[in-house]
């Protein structure tokens, strides 16, 4: 088994960056370079299957294991320091170890098993780079409570084509204010995520499928980029205006409803 060791030779002049990329490694062992200089690891290109004697390096800044064969990611929990973690094309069934990364800025989580992956509360202000960094076969993705503030980033999402549940509220984007007339995001939301079937906690409604389906085919809903926040709002709050909520049901709300028609039915 092809194992980490100190000994190997790092690149000349790159004291600070160890690069084990495409070595055949399977496994990380005990000895692992971890001097004070290093911030940089990159262990692309190999079959190892589990993060493990990584605490040891506490400094590191940045660590990319692409193209290998992890199917957990626990073993970051104790980089505190990092800023970059590069996992894509791996076998990651969730997502874990990063509550302690408070200074993370940058993951990529492309190319993996994920199926749920939750990002409230953070700072996240574009979804520009979803296509290329969020996995496809995400099926809950929650975004709320972060800074997009242009509903047109949702197109960004169109990728997810497994995507069932999605929640996107107390971004600016959906939240209303004085100079914009108010207006129903759902229907638009949906028009992007086609196999959307709860939106911020409530089903989608067949009413809400089928204006939908008419912004998409023969409305203008996917006619505006990002940068035309204004003239998208606008133009829903002509289309989509904004109505009550009492007639959303949550997936609970749903499930119940589908009982008690079978047994009013039999």
């Amino acid at each position: 088994m092809a194992v980490a060791r100190v000994d190997a030779a790092l690149p000349p002049g790159e004291g600070s960056v160890v690069n084990w990329s495409g070595q055949g490694l399977q496994k990380l062992g005990p000895n692992l370079p971890c001097e004070a200089d290093i911030h940089t690891l990159i262990l692309d290109k190999n079959q190892i299957i589990k993060l493990e004697n990584l605490e040891k390096c506490k400094r590191l800044i940045q660590l990319s294991v692409a193209n290998n064969r992890l199917v957990r990611m626990m073993g970051v929990a104790k980089l505190t320091l990092l800023r970059v973690l590069n996992l894509p094309h791996n076998s990651i069934g969730c997502v874990e170890g990063l509550k302690e990364l408070v200074h993370l800025e940058w993951l990529n989580l492309a190319g993996n098993n994920l199926k749920t992956l939750l990002l409230h509360g953070n700072i996240i202000t574009s979804l520009r780079m979803a296509p290329a960094y969020l996995p496809r076969s995400l099926a809950i993705l929650s975004l709320a409570e972060n800074e997009i503030r242009d509903l047109n980033e949702i197109s960004f999402l169109a990728s997810l084509t497994e995507l069932e549940q999605l929640s996107i509220m107390n971004n600016p984007c959906v939240m209303a204010t004085p100079s914009i007339p108010g207006f129903d995001y759902r229907p638009y939301i949906v028009s992007w995520c086609l196999n959307l079937r709860v939106l911020d906690g409530y089903v989608i409604s067949q009413k809400e499928s089928l204006k939908a389906e008419w912004l998409y085919s023969q409305g203008k809903g996917r006619a505006y980029r990002p940068g035309q926040h204004i003239q998208l709002v606008q133009y829903l709050a002509t289309v989509c205006p904004l109505t009550s909520t009492l007639g959303l049901q949550t997936a609970e709300d749903a499930k119940l409803e589908k009982i008690l028609s079978k047994q009013r039915g039999s």
